[in-house]
C-alpha cells in the first residue's frame, strides 16, 4: 500500500511539473496583444495577418461582423489606407481570453470630425497562439459621435458624389479594402472642405 501511495504521489507530481512546464513554454498573450498592437501600428498587412487563424471571427459589437481571412484582410488594409492607429492598455489575461481597452484614430475618424474612438472592452481570444475572435464594443460616446455627423455625411455625398457612394456603400453594405479607403479619403475631404465654406 506504501508502494502505491508513493507511486501515485510521483505520477501526481510528474503531471503538475509537466503542467508547469507547458505554461513556461506557452506564449505569454499580453505580450502577444502588445506585438499585435505594434505590428499593427507599423502597417505591415503580411505580419498583421499572421497574427490571426484562418478562421478568424472579428465582431464590432452592434455593427458588424466579418468571418475569415479575407475580410480581415480587407478591413486590415482599409486601417493602412485610413492611417489607423491603436493604443491597448489595461490588459488582462484570463485563460485564453485577453481583455483590454483600445482607442483607435485614423485619418478617416479625423476627417469625420470625431478624432478617437474608444472600444471598451476589447476581447481578443486565442487559440493554440492564435487571435481566433475579437469583439470590440464601441462606448457610448463613440456611438453618439458618429451618429452625429454620418447622416451629414451620407447626405452631402448623395448630392454631390452619388456615383462614388453607391461603390462604397452598395446596398447599405459598407465596403472595406484599400481602395474602398482612397474613395473614402477624396470623398470625406470633400465633405470636410465644404462644411468650412
Amino acid at each position: 500500500m506504501f508502494m502505491v501511495q508513493e507511486a501515485t504521489t510521483g505520477i501526481l507530481a510528474s503531471i503538475m511539473m509537466a503542467c508547469v512546464l507547458l505554461a513556461s513554454c506557452a506564449p505569454d498573450l499580453a505580450e502577444l496583444v502588445r506585438a499585435y498592437e505594434s505590428t499593427y501600428n507599423a502597417h505591415d498587412v503580411e505580419k498583421i495577418m499572421a497574427f490571426y487563424a484562418d478562421d478568424i471571427r472579428f465582431e464590432i459589437v452592434g455593427v458588424w461582423v466579418k468571418r475569415g481571412k479575407e475580410p480581415v484582410r480587407e478591413l486590415t488594409e482599409w486601417d493602412k489606407t485610413t492611417n489607423m492607429h491603436m493604443t491597448i492598455s489595461d490588459i488582462s489575461v484570463n485563460g485564453n481570453t485577453v481583455t483590454c481597452k483600445l482607442i483607435e484614430t485614423s485619418d478617416w475618424w479625423k476627417l469625420a470630425g470625431i478624432g478617437e474612438v474608444h472600444y471598451e472592452p476589447t476581447v481578443l481570444i486565442f487559440r493554440d497562439g492564435l487571435i481566433c475572435d475579437i469583439r470590440a464594443t464601441m462606448t457610448q460616446e463613440g456611438v453618439d459621435a458618429y451618429a452625429r455627423v454620418w447622416p451629414d455625411i451620407i447626405s452631402w455625398a448623395k448630392s454631390h458624389r452619388n456615383e462614388v457612394l453607391k461603390e462604397l456603400v452598395p446596398g447599405n453594405e459598407f465596403v472595406y479594402g484599400a481602395e474602398a479607403a482612397r474613395k473614402w479619403l477624396a470623398l470625406l475631404r470633400d465633405w470636410h472642405a465644404a462644411q468650412e465654406r
